[in-house]
């Protein structure tokens, strides 16, 4: 699953409280060519990676009528892994630590990007991430 599949869409699902950002990425959405759509969560040391039913549907913060909204909308600073085949997949991982995951690197054809989790919030960067001494980068099963 997910590996020599190619990117085809990236969304991010963001969490508002009084239309104040509280965190810009609480869940990473992205299409796969075979797969098709998926989600990308980490907490509490956990990755959870899961193929959802549907499509996530782009949604405004201007149409939600709720104090506590959560819109959908496109994720364009990854615009540029569009196209490209999933080489492989690595987790970023606390040694020593089971439930020790902090992110993820998606390997690409012409480099890729990282997930990172940062009190409860996901956080990209292009390319591998320098960690501290005690984080390695194993693969990950998918």
């Amino acid at each position: 699953m997910l590996t020599d599949e190619f990117f085809r869409d990236f969304r991010y699902r963001s969490f508002f409280i009084g239309n104040e950002l509280i965190c810009k990425v609480l869940v990473l959405f992205f299409q796969t060519s075979v797969s098709g759509w998926a989600s990308l969560t980490i907490g509490e040391g956990t990755i959870t990676l899961s193929l959802e039913d549907s499509e996530p549907l782009l949604l405004d913060l201007a149409d939600i009528d709720d104090e506590f909204a959560y819109p959908v909308q496109a994720a364009d600073e990854l615009a540029r892994y569009v196209g490209q085949k999933i080489i492989d997949i690595y987790e970023y991982r606390i040694k020593g630590i089971e439930d020790g995951s902090v992110g993820v690197y998606f390997e690409c054809e012409e480099g890729g990007f990282s997930i990172l989790e940062n009190e409860g919030c996901l956080c990209i960067s292009h390319g591998i991430c320098k960690a501290d001494e005690d984080v390695i980068m194993t693969k990950l099963k998918v």
